[in-house]
């Protein structure tokens, strides 16, 4: 089966609902309603997040924006492998979700922290995943703007 872009199968699954709903009971109404639920269900904020990290990576880690979203959390990562990257990545989410929960119960709530750690959480797993182990001081380096040399092996 060929690769279809995230994009592609979103709207797809998207017109599939609306045509269900057209076919199980005829109304134009319930076919729209399927469709906007369609639109904004829990599939559809995933796809919205992986699709968000799919522009990300896109743009390389030298694209000004990837280098204003990641650059402080890549300063801190410099150094260290991709599996002490992952782990120190994890407990940085962890903390930031238990301080987001304290500051939305008094009212103060901001998820920036939580996306962006969200969005370098799948990064480097997916770099994990992909066996990115030896890219990875690179990418660090590059997020950070820092120049590097590359050593010939």
């Amino acid at each position: 089966m060929p690769h279809r872009p995230r994009e592609e199968r979103q709207l797809e699954r998207i017109r599939a609902a609306a045509s269900a709903a057209q076919a199980a009971t005829g109304s134009a109404m319930d076919a729209a309603l399927a469709q906007i639920g369609a639109a904004f269900d829990e599939a559809a904020a995933v796809n919205a997040f992986m699709l968000r990290v799919e522009r990300l990576l896109r743009l390389g880690p030298q694209h000004a924006a990837v280098h204003a979203r990641f650059a402080a959390r890549a300063a801190t990562l410099s150094g260290r492998g991709l599996p002490a990257a992952i782990v120190l990545v994890e407990r940085w989410w962890r903390d930031e979700r238990k301080a987001f929960q304290i500051a939305s119960a008094l009212g103060y709530g901001n998820r920036l922290s939580l996306e962006v750690l969200r969005e370098l959480r799948l990064i480097l797993r997916l770099m994990r995943v992909k066996g990115m182990q030896a890219e990875f001081g690179a990418i660090v380096a590059a997020a950070c703007g820092e120049e590097m040399a590359l050593a010939a092996e």
